[in-house]
């Protein structure tokens, strides 16, 4: 019902969206005269010879902006995101901004900015067309199978461009033996037109762990999650925004009998019984990438700082901290490069499912038995949570084919990715840290990426070899 609420509400006021997948399609704009400079009467009589004008004249003053192409999508969902207003300069810088927001909310396909002749000379019209494509996408896919879990499965849909009011929707499930999840969510980027956003999530979820990785039919931990999130943002700039989330679950995890204390030391860490997880996470988030899934230019930082206390009623006391970056680099024939970071670090008593994974991070871990979480939950043997994770890596990407109704764009890539994790406790008993696990540092992936009508799409020899190894 709140996630339901949160939708309505932003649809009535007229809400806009930011996108959980993005198409990245080359679009051309050309550049304008400094600010300030006048136009010549020669150069802008040229200019108006034909009837729309290229951005390589003299500056002109917009006297009014007309959107073109959107059948779907509110005229004013558009507006919020062009950043030369009614009044304004031809701005060169500006007008790339826009076309990056536009490109970036995953509502369309191409987007092209043109001048035409206004009411008056030193007057333009700027023109924004738009090709709109699909916005209900599978945003999930989950499928595989290991040695806990002889088969899991599941998909997640969203809907990024909600009754054309740019609200985004969505859900996910994952089913498989002992493990069940499911997440509903809202994001509302704007109400009414003003700066500040809504966020909301639930979480219904049932876990079980493996305590002993030589015993996989031996007892589990089980536990049940929830709960949800409901948070206010403001934007603060172009591409950011700032935001205060507040997390509420209710945890029950079933009481072990009476195991080897060795092993009951290496169990995930969480209390028994029933306990409560509240925090609040302050969260920084600066985005200008041209598409989250395959970026040619852009970057991103996201710094958050999560604080769980009894003050707010938490079972938890705890803090955690992450930073995100990343780089995209448009290269020679549309080849890409992007180099991203994340780092974090938990201090205080955190349930495990709220610390850091390897596999999250890494392509693959090696001699270990293990798989990325899938809707938050573990599908692997390990059981391996810490406290600090670093990650850094790089993918290259090589466009091989451009579609036009069901396949809009084909990439292969590469990537190699250096990561570590460690846990507080065992830092303080031996300098040198788990660090990796007792494992290699170093994982790669190959594979094809899709840009589908129906959303995005990976096929990943790392993951493959998870899977069968």
């Amino acid at each position: 019902m709140l996630i339901f609420a949160l939708a309505t509400v932003a649809w009535a006021s007229g809400a806009r969206a930011d996108p959980t997948r993005t198409a990245t399609v080359a679009v051309s704009t050309a550049s304008v005269a400094p600010d300030g400079q006048e136009p010549d009467a020669d150069v802008f009589d040229a200019a108006f010879a034909d009837e729309a004008a290229p951005f390589d004249q003299e500056a002109r003053f917009v006297e009014a902006v007309e959107v073109v192409g959107n059948t779907k999508t509110d005229r004013q969902v558009i507006l919020e995101r062009i950043q030369v207003e009614v009044g304004d300069l031809v701005n060169e810088a500006r007008i790339e901004e826009s076309r990056l927001r536009l490109l970036g909310t995953g509502f369309f396909k191409s987007v092209e900015f043109s001048l035409r002749r206004g009411s008056n000379r030193g007057r333009v019209l700027l023109v924004v067309e738009v090709e709109e494509r699909n916005t209900i996408l599978v945003d999930e896919l989950y499928l595989g199978y290991s040695r806990v879990s002889p088969f899991f499965g599941g998909f997640g849909l969203a809907e990024t461009n909600f009754l054309g009011r740019g609200v985004t929707v969505g859900g996910s499930f994952v089913l498989g033996r002992d493990r069940r999840s499911l997440e509903l969510r809202a994001f509302a980027p704007s109400i009414s037109g003003t700066p500040l956003q809504i966020s909301g999530s639930a979480i219904l979820l049932q876990g079980a762990e493996v305590l002993d990785e030589d015993d996989l039919q031996g007892q589990q931990l089980t536990y049940r999650r929830l709960g949800g999130t409901l948070g206010v943002g403001f934007r603060v700039g172009m591409a950011q925004r700032v935001s205060l989330i507040y997390r509420l679950e209710s945890v029950r995890a079933d009481r072990l009998p009476n195991l080897d204390p060795a092993l009951l030391r290496q169990a995930p860490s969480i209390q028994f019984d029933d306990s409560v997880l509240s925090s609040l996470t302050a969260r920084y988030e600066r985005d200008t990438r041209d598409d989250p899934f395959m970026p040619t230019q852009g970057n991103r930082v996201a710094l958050t700082a999560e604080v769980g206390t009894t003050l707010i009623g938490s079972t938890y006391e705890f803090s955690k901290y992450t930073v995100e970056l990343s780089q995209a680099f448009l290269l020679f024939e549309e080849h890409s490069l992007e180099l991203h970071f994340y780092g974090g670090l938990v201090q205080g008593h955190t349930p495990f499912f709220n610390q850091f994974f390897i596999s999250d991070f890494a392509y693959f871990a090696w001699n270990r038995d293990s798989l990325p979480r899938n809707a938050q939950l573990n599908f692997s043997e390990s059981n391996d949570y810490d406290d600090l994770v670093a990650s850094a890596g790089a993918i290259y990407g090589v466009p091989v084919l451009r579609g036009k109704d069901l396949l809009y764009r084909m990439w292969l890539y590469g990537g190699l990715e250096f990561t570590a994790t460690a846990s507080l406790d065992e830092l303080q008993e031996d300098p040198t840290g788990r660090g990796v696990g007792g494992t290699i540092p170093l994982s790669f992936d190959l594979g094809v990426k899709f840009d589908t009508f129906i959303g995005n799409f990976t096929l990943s020899l790392s993951y493959m070899l998870d899977l069968v190894f």
